[in-house]
């Protein structure tokens, strides 16, 4: 599996270097539309032009993606999570695709950015005046950095590589050489994944609204929670690549779908 696995790595980090071409363009739109002036300033004192910066960028998210999925395709193998159609692709096997998990997948996106969205246009937006004034319309930066960092570095990063390391670690700490680990290594790992996954949005959270109050960081955790727990849910019962369609979703359905909707 040691070629497959190279390659399945190679193949991601490649689409993760895509998705840095638009994260940086994604962040410093936002911050031109929240906090001019610290825009302003970021401009002045670039450290080096922003072609280069934005290929650097690109380029060392590429490089860590690749590293933490080779890691983490090894533990996955190891500790009952799967990467079927993949892997299937790569050794030139034919893929089956589940519709109705694919079908779960987008549902569960959709209701991941539903939740997103209602809660801040019904009670938060009460709560924090800020969020009124903030433009909510469509970015196609927004779009393209959610489908492939989003969809892609991040499940990497908190499902292949986090979850599986965590479930790993347990079943060494605990003796467990059993094929069948108990559920509840899972949710343990799941539930602390999407805490990570959470507590990764702070930094942008911070950005938007030029700081981090209490409430502030309470939304953060519970927005950002749901959908981690939806998409840790999917890695380990359906595989690593309807997590990815799930998080992809979630992005396609608040930028075309559930933002328009309610704004």
């Amino acid at each position: 599996m040691k070629k497959v696995d190279l390659k399945i790595s190679l193949f991601l980090a490649v689409i993760c270097l895509i998705g840095g071409l638009f994260v940086l363009p994604y962040q410093i739109e936002i911050l031109q539309d929240t906090l001019p002036q610290e825009y302003e300033r970021l401009l002045e004192t670039m450290p080096i032009p922003y072609s280069l910066l934005l290929v650097a960028s690109s380029v060392q998210i590429s490089v860590i993606a690749f590293v933490l999925s080779f890691i983490g395709i090894k533990l996955a193998r190891k500790t009952g999570f799967s990467l079927k159609l993949l892997d299937a692709f790569f050794q030139k096997e034919k893929i089956k695709v589940e519709a109705r998990i694919v079908l779960l997948s987008v549902l569960l996106g959709l209701i991941a950015a539903f939740v997103l969205v209602v809660m801040d246009r019904f009670y938060f937006q009460n709560k924090i005046e800020i969020l009124g004034e903030l433009q909510t319309g469509f970015s196609l930066m927004g779009l393209l950095a959610g489908i492939f960092y989003g969809g892609v570095f991040e499940e990497i990063m908190l499902r292949l590589f986090f979850m599986s390391m965590l479930v790993w670690i347990m079943m060494k700490l605990f003796k467990r050489n059993k094929k069948r680990l108990p559920d509840i290594y899972y949710w343990i790992a799941l539930m602390i994944a999407s805490f990570m996954f959470a507590a990764g949005h702070l930094p942008a959270t911070k950005m938007m609204f030029g700081e981090l109050t209490p409430l502030l960081i309470v939304r953060c955790f519970l927005l950002n929670g749901i959908g981690g727990i939806f998409f840790g849910y999917l890695y380990w019962k359906k595989g690593f690549e309807y997590a990815v369609i799930a998080h992809m979703f979630t992005h396609i359905s608040l930028q075309l779908l559930i933002t328009p909707l309610f704004y």
